[in-house]
């Protein structure tokens, strides 16, 4: 009795479902007239009919077409991200200035407050240039701390850049779908690190930099705490770029430890003669499946012309040769 009652469906659940679906379908028509879209007429008929009441069948088909109708409609755009806007619009946030998607708003405060922390702590006498060149294994108590602090604020906004501006590219274009909000902090979280090792643990001549910054600028000098922090700011921005420099030192590393050891010229060889028979066997198969297909055709019109006989072997001919001079 209890296995019976486990398959039976949750009915809450069903109605719950139903109410999602014609919310977005509500949304999406709002969004319509608010875009200048045409909606047609039968369907704002359908989708008032439907409101408030129940889910038989007749109403849920009735809903599917609605829906399906609506998000051709606002295509490329999707159902759920016009949904979520409309939602967070009726909420009146105190922060909806800043966006009506969630993700962007905690992303714009934590731009915000990253830029604030990076000019107060740039009023500080411990940022200057002989710590900002200094290793982090060189400093100590509170100046190894005012130094990271900064170059962790230059990563947050570097990296909060980048996610905001991913973001609000598929927000403009109504496609943001929320179940990668996640993946959005992850890559936060990752331009930190990058930022922190592109800084600190990634040997850098500041002294070269400077010099080739300064040659291009005309020769005015270039502050080295200015490099480290703009280093930050890229760490953050591109963690992508930090990965591709660890990658590039491990296989660095790797080719001292295990170097590539040259193949047997024999070896090679036999490789060789086995891919060009292979190459063979395969255009001869292809050929096979020509004169096949001929065959086919002419055993099912035995009285076929001789003229056409002839168009059809011209054709696989021509068909040959142009095959072979592309090879």
């Amino acid at each position: 009795m209890e296995a019976e009652q486990g398959t039976v469906d949750n009915p809450l659940r069903g109605d719950h479902e139903f109410s999602a679906i014609l919310a977005q379908c509500k949304a999406m028509a709002e969004f319509s007239f608010h875009k200048g879209i045409k909606v047609p007429e039968s369907i704002m008929v359908k989708l008032d009919a439907m409101s408030g009441h129940g889910c038989d069948q007749l109403e849920i088909k009735a809903l599917t077409q609605v829906h399906n109708r609506l998000t051709e409609l606002v295509s490329p755009a999707k159902p759920e991200t016009i949904w979520l806007m409309s939602v967070e619009t009726k909420k009146g946030s105190l922060l909806l200035f800043l966006g009506r998607v969630p993700l962007i708003r905690k992303m714009m405060v934590v731009a915000i407050m990253s830029l604030v922390a990076l000019i107060a702590l740039s009023l500080s006498s411990y940022i200057n240039n002989e710590n900002m060149v200094a290793s982090m294994f060189d400093m100590e108590g509170t100046r190894l701390l005012y130094v990271q602090a900064i170059l962790l604020a230059s990563a947050a906004i570097g990296a909060s850049f980048a996610a905001l501006f991913k973001a609000n590219s598929y927000v403009t274009a109504g496609v943001y779908d929320p179940k990668y909000e996640s993946s959005y902090w992850v890559r936060f979280v990752v331009g930190l690190i990058a930022g922190i090792i592109l800084t600190q643990l990634i040997p850098v001549n500041l002294d070269a930099v400077a010099s080739a910054a300064s040659s291009e600028t005309g020769g005015a000098p270039v502050s080295h705490a200015a490099l480290r922090i703009t280093m930050a700011l890229v760490g953050g921005f591109s963690a992508n770029l930090v990965y591709k420099i660890l990658d590039r030192i491990v296989e660095t590393v790797q080719s001292f430890i295990s170097p590539n050891i040259p193949e047997d010229p024999q070896v090679l060889k036999q490789n060789l003669e086995n891919q060009f028979r292979k190459q063979e066997l395969d255009q001869i198969t292809i050929w096979s499946q020509g004169i096949v297909a001929i065959q086919s055709k002419l055993a099912l019109e035995p009285n076929m012309p001789v003229s056409k006989i002839q168009q059809m072997l011209a054709d696989y001919l021509k068909e040959v040769m142009s095959a072979h001079e592309e090879k």
